[in-house]
C-alpha cells in the first residue's frame, strides 16, 4: 500500500506541475485542486505517520503544493518588487547562515541538506506566488479564496464522517498529515471564511455552514493548539471597537464554548483543563509529577532551554539528527523530541544570529500583509493566528502555509495600487 500512495502522490503532483507550468493563473486556481487530492480520494484510508509517509525525505502530504510552488518559480520566475527588498536581503543572508550553520558546520550528509534547502524551496515559493498573485484581477482571485473555503469544509465533513465510521480517531481529514498539522491548516483558513462573507456578500447561511463545520471539526480532532487557533482567529477578525463586532465576536465564542460544555468533544475539554493546571502549577513553582498529563511536553520544554543555553550563539544546526546531539551534549541524550513550540525549538537549531535573521524574515512578510483595518484583515489575522500556533508546534515548513500568505501578500499590494490610502496604515 505504501509504494502504492508513493506512486499517487508522484502522479498527482506530476499532473498539477504540469497545470500550474501552463500559466500562473493555472497555478494559483491549482491551489484549492492541490489540498482536497490530499483529502477526498484518500477518505477511506487509515492514518499513516507522517514519519514513514515520505519520498526522499519529505512528507508526501506536502508534493502537491510545493509541485504548484515550483512550477510558480519555473515559470514566473522570482520577480522582486523593490518593496519587498528587504525581505530579499534578509532572506539570502539566512540561507547563508543556515548554510553554514547545518551543511558546512555539521557535515554534507543528505539529510542536512533536505533540511536545509526547505527553506529556501519555501521562501521562493512564496515570492513567486507573491509576484503572481499581485498582478492578477480581483475577480480570479476571489473565486480561488471561495474555492478554498469551499474545499476546507468539505475536507472538514469528510474528517467528520471519518470519526462517525470509525476510521480515525478524531476528525482528522487527511490521512498522511499529523492531526496538529491539520489543524494548523484549518486554523490558518478560518479567518479566511468571515472574509469571503464580507467581502463577496455570501448569505449568513453560508457563514454558518462553513464556519461551524470548521469549528466542529477542529473540536473534534481533540487539538487544544486548535481550539486557542480558532478562538484567536475569530477574536482578531471581529474584535474591533464596534458594537456589532464585539456581538458577533462573542456570538462565536458563546458557540464554541457551548458546543465545548455539550460533552461531545470531552477529550478537548480534559485537554484544555490539563493547560490550565498545568500553567498554574507554573505559576506557583510547584514541579510537575509524572502523573500530570503535561509533564512529558514540560520536559521536552526544559530540554529545549538548557540546549538552546549550551548552543546560544550559533545553535545546534538545522534538523532532528543535529537538534538531539544538541539535546545529548546538554546532558538530555534521552530525549528525542522537539519541544512542540517554533520559538524555543527554532532558537535552540539557529542560535540567537540565525534566529534573529529569521524573525526579521517574519516580520517583513507580516509587514507587506493589508492592515488589521483594512477590509482584509483575515491576511494579518491569519498571520498572527500562525504566530499563536507556533507556540505549540513547529509546522513553520508546511508549503500551503508559504504558498498561502504569499498569495495573502500579492492580493495585499494588489489593493495598495487600487488604494493608495492603504499605504498610510501600512507598517
Amino acid at each position: 500500500m505504501f509504494m502504492t500512495l508513493q506512486l499517487y502522490y508522484l502522479a498527482i503532483s506530476g499532473a498539477l506541475f504540469a497545470y500550474a507550468l501552463r500559466t500562473p493563473r493555472h497555478a494559483v486556481r491549482a491551489f484549492p485542486t492541490a489540498i482536497a487530492l490530499n483529502v477526498f480520494p484518500l477518505a477511506l484510508l487509515p492514518y499513516l505517520s507522517m514519519d514513514i509517509a515520505r519520498l526522499a525525505g519529505m512528507p508526501l502530504v506536502y508534493l502537491p503544493v510545493t509541485a504548484i510552488g515550483l512550477a510558480l518559480v519555473a515559470r514566473n520566475g522570482l520577480q522582486l518588487p523593490r518593496r519587498l527588498m528587504s525581505l530579499y536581503i534578509i532572506a539570502c543572508l539566512y540561507f547563508v547562515y543556515t548554510f553554514i550553520n547545518t551543511v558546512i558546520l555539521h557535515g554534507t550528509t543528505f539529510a542536512n541538506f533536505v533540511y536545509w534547502v526547505a527553506w529556501p524551496l519555501n521562501i521562493f515559493i512564496f515570492i513567486a506566488t507573491a509576484s503572481a498573485a499581485s498582478r492578477m484581477d480581483a475577480e480570479l482571485i476571489d473565486r480561488v479564496l471561495y474555492r478554498c473555503v469551499m474545499v476546507v469544509t468539505a475536507a472538514a465533513v469528510v474528517g467528520l464522517l471519518r470519526f462517525a465510521a470509525g476510521i480515525g480517531n478524531d476528525a482528522n481529514f487527511m490521512p498522511v498529515m499529523n492531526r496538529n498539522g491539520t489543524v494548523v491548516l484549518l486554523t490558518l483558513l478560518f479567518p479566511l471564511v468571515f472574509h469571503v462573507y464580507e467581502t463577496q456578500g455570501r448569505s449568513r447561511r453560508w457563514l454558518f455552514v462553513c464556519a461551524g463545520t470548521i469549528a466542529l471539526c477542529v473540536v473534534l480532532t481533540f487539538s487544544r493548539s486548535g481550539l486557542i487557533g480558532l478562538a484567536t482567529g475569530l477574536l482578531l477578525y471581529y474584535g474591533r471597537l464596534s458594537p456589532g463586532s464585539l456581538l458577533k465576536a462573542t456570538a462565536g465564542v458563546l458557540v464554541l464554548v457551548m458546543v465545548l460544555s455539550s460533552g461531545m468533544a470531552q477529550r478537548s475539554v480534559e485537554r484544555l483543563s490539563r493547560t490550565g493546571t498545568t500553567l498554574t502549577a507554573l505559576i506557583e513553582g510547584r514541579e510537575l509529577d509524572e502523573s500530570m498529563g503535561d509533564h512529558n511536553r514540560l520536559h521536552l520544554v526544559n530540554s529545549a532551554l538548557d540546549a538552546a543555553e549550551r548552543h546560544f550563539w550559533l545553535g545546534t544546526g538545522l534538523g532532528m539528527t543535529n537538534y538531539r546531539e544538541g539535546l545529548r551534549r546538554a546532558g538530555h541524550g534521552d530525549v528525542t523530541s522537539k519541544a512542540h513550540n517554533f520559538f524555543l525549538s527554532y532558537f535552540t537549531e539557529l542560535g540567537l544570529v540565525g534566529f534573529a535573521l529569521l524573525m526579521a524574515m517574519l516580520q517583513r512578510i507580516y509587514a507587506g500583509l493589508a492592515p488589521l483595518a483594512s477590509h482584509q484583515r483575515a491576511f494579518r489575522a491569519s498571520f498572527l493566528v500562525m504566530a499563536v500556533m507556533m507556540t505549540m508546534n513547529e509546522y513553520i515548513l508546511l508549503p500551503e502555509l508559504w504558498l498561502l500568505f504569499g498569495l495573502y501578500t500579492g492580493i495585499s499590494r494588489h489593493a495598495m495600487v487600487r488604494h493608495p490610502r492603504f499605504r498610510s496604515c501600512h507598517a
